[in-house]
């Protein structure tokens, strides 16, 4: 692990950062022409940097998008590759001389952990940061979580207005490497920004701060942290607070995330792409308390990834839900056996043995989708994390078209055809 750490410094420093420098150059230093709002954190940076375009587009902004989806550039939806959230120097660069030219002001923009080691964003300077929370992720490329979480720090150090989570495990190690601290929010621990009378049912989530009232139709406890996290943001953009409930009220569709396939089975069918043990517990534990009858997972992990999160996913499924399809997920150069062997070892025996919990080992991803709806009922969560909106699948070396709603939708009509 230390000496792949040293190559990958050797190449971020020799490489990495003299590209860097030459796209900002050649490009003419775009950033510098625009306000940049970047969000890091292990997970929620795609809902949230998602949630503040639109709620800047809604306020009249002239704003621009780089994230997981792509990058929105007035009417341009571009591909900044698959697999990718933070684009490569040369990409992101462009895509900052095309917003300039095309009179954006405001540019919000996911940055992660790796962007910043690879110094993708060099010369790049964020009016406001903020971070969603850090949890176990990327320890194959990073070696421990401190220096991960230190890795995601310096986009805050860097920047003139800081937000931090206080609830997040790392809230006092990150806010020690600050000079100031912009804002700060939460739930549990005092904050700036902490909310308060939370009430979560079938339809709404709704919760108080700062004398306001918050209401939404996007009913996942863990979307409080988005909500507040943008909520600072566009306090200090000075946005009208009433922009802003507005936009939460009907909560933006993103593709991906929390997204429901409509299907005549009154079957609830979402589309996450929770690939973390943080993200699918948070995830999973919402739609426990607003799902009537059972909830069940089709979920994998991704192949050259951290290894040891997988037994922490499968035990994550096993406590939340009641049936889990463990499938496929991009193996890469992995085998599957291996990959779901590693995610079932970590499986709540307990659960397992008194038949609260029950598990399924389905390679075929397809086949998960097919048996998931083949036994499910009326008021029944069937939900598939780890893809999202993600188009391909990668096997091998090799990427296949993938879409997980039609995967859900070819489940719906092999239903109907038994």
């Amino acid at each position: 692990m230390k000496l792949k750490r040293l190559i990958q410094k050797f190449k971020n420093y020799c490489w990495h950062l003299p590209k860097a420098f030459f796209y900002n150059f050649y490009y003419g230093f775009p950033s510098k022409q625009l306000i940049l709002i970047g969000i890091t954190g292990t997970d929620g940076k795609t809902t949230t940097t998602n949630l503040l375009y639109h709620l800047l587009t809604n306020a009249g902004y002239h704003t621009a998008i780089i994230s997981t989806l792509g990058s929105q550039i007035g009417d341009q939806n571009i591909s900044t590759g698959l697999h990718v959230t933070s684009p490569d120097s040369s990409v992101t660069q462009k895509l900052f001389r095309q917003m300039v030219d095309s009179g954006i002001t405001h540019a919000i923009v996911e940055v992660t952990a790796h962007a910043i080691d690879q110094h993708r964003f060099f010369g790049c300077h964020f009016q406001i940061a903020g971070i969603t929370n850090t949890s176990h992720e990327h320890l194959d490329e990073f070696g421990t979580e401190e220096k991960y979480v230190q890795t995601k720090t310096e986009l805050l150090t860097h920047s003139d207005f800081s937000i931090l989570n206080a609830d997040d495990p790392s809230f006092d190690f990150i806010k020690s490497k600050l000079s100031s601290v912009g804002a700060t929010y939460g739930i549990k621990k005092k904050s700036d920004y902490q909310a308060k009378d939370i009430m979560i049912n079938s339809r709404w989530l709704i919760f108080n701060t700062q004398q306001l009232k918050f209401k939404t139709d996007s009913n996942y406890h863990y979307q409080i942290y988005n909500i507040l996290l943008a909520f600072i943001i566009s306090q200090k953009l000075g946005i009208d607070n009433h922009v802003f409930l507005k936009t939460i009220y009907h909560f933006p569709e993103i593709k991906g995330r929390r997204e429901e396939v409509n299907n005549d089975l009154k079957i609830r069918a979402i589309i996450d792409f929770a690939h973390t043990p943080a993200a699918l517990e948070k995830t999973l534990e919402s739609l426990r308390s607003t799902t009537r009858g059972k909830l069940i997972v089709i979920f994998g992990a991704t192949g050259g990834r951290d290894p040891s999160k997988r037994p922490q996913m499968g035990l994550v499924v096993s406590q939340n839900a009641d049936i889990a399809y463990i499938t496929s997920d991009d193996t890469r150069q992995e085998k599957i056996e291996n990959i779901n062997q590693q995610i079932i070892s970590g499986i709540d025996e307990k659960r397992l043995k008194t038949g609260k919990f029950v598990y399924y080992n389905l390679p075929n991803r397809q086949d998960a989708f097919n048996e998931a709806i083949k036994i499910s009922q009326p008021g029944d969560t069937v939900i598939a994390c780890g893809k999202g909106h993600e188009t391909t699948i990668l096997i091998g070396s090799t990427e296949y078209p993938w879409s997980e709603a039609e995967a859900f939708r070819t489940a719906f009509r092999h239903r109907q055809n038994l």
